[in-house]
């Protein structure tokens, strides 16, 4: 049984690591500032001058060609979502003039933390359970929803409340006005809960993501409570395991105006899986990269970024070096602070919080206990010594791709807490989910899930979205912060930065962020080049 161990850096999608969806390095890219010492660098040149082809006599194929600076307009650091939409945005009709753009990035692959695992027999294991959100504006203005493919989930979602082999379904009557009756009896919380919600999905529908935005913010848990008046048991059985699962932090931790914008994004829109999984979406704007003739340089971790006057930045990878007269740096917040702070007279950057998540997967032969495309909610939630599973998910009853023909799969979301509890003893951890699951579930299945079912993958994601709520720079302005600057310092003209960190920690976020780094860069290319005809 393979075991999956991923450490994330970069961030975007707003991953339902429960619900939403999260991009990132596989690998973290760690800045280290190179050495300074001129004797050590000399030997190591003089020993690659020993091992490459033609480096002894001075050939252009070697030591000279191997350590040469390659030039562009514009770098671009980090290939997530985010680096991948600047590349785009820079490329477009709206951006002017052609440019050269290189794309650099530490790992084997682009889309940071949108990525999918293949199994030898055929499973798609997305890198933490995630949805993807259709009605994400900046989605919609990026990809191609035709060629994802996407399969919508029911509205709505079955939650276990406690007894045992049953789900109560808390529906979506809006948009399937059959499920009213549904609605309105479900064992989730009080009758009053129903009625509560009319006024919140009223208040959504009716004002836009910058009106919600605009409001005074709070924490989450404080508005369920004082704006909308919702029982403690509705929160506990409901909005805490979905809000928890999109966001992977305690409500208290989490924005209203986060809340607000993602209800209204589930409550007119669908939440869909590619058909070929979450890979397929940074699989996509790569295509268009390379269509468009973005260079991208893969397995190269940046070390540096030095200033060289006015108009350019050499951006150093190791032994070689990229000339470029704007840089975007397009990792995860953490990353950011460790690059930015080896700028001349920088200072180092107080860290910006992580949300981490787990998630196991289970294939198996027999038919799934839900053949309906929904999520199912662990609403007897109250402590990780009642059980690690906040949601779970059946991707290949959403998409039948996710498993091979006849076969299935199921995703387990747990957060924090619970990941903690168990410390990386997957093998405790399995045992658990699976005595757990056997309390949601008809009898039937209860041999199945504990004696059939095969452990997949699990995951262990430590950086799968930057916090929304206080610390230095919280995940949650709309339309991005200024790219121009980081923690409220100005940077190098020319120099910008993007990624979900700068603006909402979702998927939407992380475009977002991208397109306003490549807009920023462009103008400022254009501008000089305006400067250098000026001066003829």
């Amino acid at each position: 049984m393979p075991s999956y161990k991923h450490i994330f850096s970069f961030g975007a999608l707003s991953v339902f690591q429960g619900v939403t969806f999260v991009n990132a390095f596989v690998t973290p890219l760690h800045a280290v500032k190179p050495s300074n010492n001129r004797q050590s660098s000399l030997f190591v040149i003089d020993f690659l001058k020993g091992i490459i082809p033609g480096g002894g006599n001075g050939g252009s194929s070697g030591v000279e060609s191997f350590l040469a600076t390659e030039e562009c307009d514009v770098c671009i650091v980090g290939g997530g979502v985010a680096g991948m939409a600047s590349a785009l945005t820079l490329l477009s009709e709206e951006s002017g003039s052609s440019k050269k753009v290189t794309l650099v990035e530490a790992s084997p692959t682009l889309g940071g933390r949108v990525q999918s695992d293949v199994t030898e027999d055929g499973y798609i294991l997305d890198r933490g359970f995630a949805v993807f959100i259709e009605e994400y504006p900046f989605a919609k203005k990026l990809l191609d929803y035709d060629g994802l493919k996407l399969k919508r989930f029911e509205p709505g979602a079955l939650v276990y409340t406690g007894e045992d082999g049953s789900l109560s379904k808390v529906a979506d009557p809006l948009r399937r006005p059959g499920d009213l009756l549904v609605a309105l009896t479900a064992n989730v919380g009080e009758f009053t809960d129903k009625l509560r919600v009319l006024p919140l999905l009223f208040h959504v529908f009716t004002n836009t993501v910058d009106d919600l935005f605009a409001e005074p913010e709070t924490d989450t848990l404080s508005c369920l409570k004082n704006r909308w008046g919702f029982s403690d048991k509705f929160i506990a059985e409901f909005m805490q395991p979905f809000l928890e699962g999109i966001y992977l932090a305690p409500l208290e931790e989490q924005s209203s105006r986060m809340f607000h914008f993602v209800f209204k994004m589930f409550s007119e829109g669908a939440a869909c899986l590619p058909e070929e999984g979450m890979k397929s979406v940074a699989q996509q704007m790569e295509s268009r990269c390379e269509e468009n003739g973005v260079r991208i340089v893969k397995e190269k971790a940046v070390t540096e970024v030095i200033p060289k006057g006015e108009d350019s930045f050499v951006v150093k990878t190791g032994l070689s070096s990229i000339q470029a007269k704007s840089v975007i740096i397009a990792t995860e917040g953490n990353v950011a602070e460790k690059i930015l702070s080896t700028l001349p007279g920088m200072k180092p950057f107080s860290e910006q919080t992580q949300r981490s998540v787990g998630c196991l997967y289970y294939t198996f032969d027999s038919k799934a206990p839900v053949e309906e495309p929904i999520l199912i909610l662990n609403g007897a939630r109250t402590s990780p010594d009642v059980g690690p599973v906040n949601n779970i998910c059946f991707p290949s009853i959403v998409s039948p791709t996710y498993a091979p023909e006849g076969k299935n799969i199921c995703s387990v979301t747990i957060l924090k807490p619970a990941m903690d509890k168990y410390n990386g003893d997957i093998t405790k951890l399995d045992e658990t989910v699976r005595k757990q699951l056997v309390s949601w579930f008809p009898t039937e299945f209860k041999d199945d899930i504990l004696n059939s079912w095969k452990l997949a993958g699990s995951y262990d994601i430590q950086s799968a979205q930057p916090s929304q709520l206080g610390g230095p720079s919280p995940a949650s302005v709309t339309g991005g912060r200024d790219n121009s600057l980081f923690r409220n310092r100005k940077l190098p003209n020319g120099l910008f930065v993007c990624g979900d960190h700068m603006a909402t920690a979702t998927l939407n976020g992380a475009l977002e962020s991208g397109v306003k780094a490549g807009q920023a860069a462009a103008s400022h290319i254009s501008q000089q080049s305006v400067e250098l005809l000026e001066t003829i």
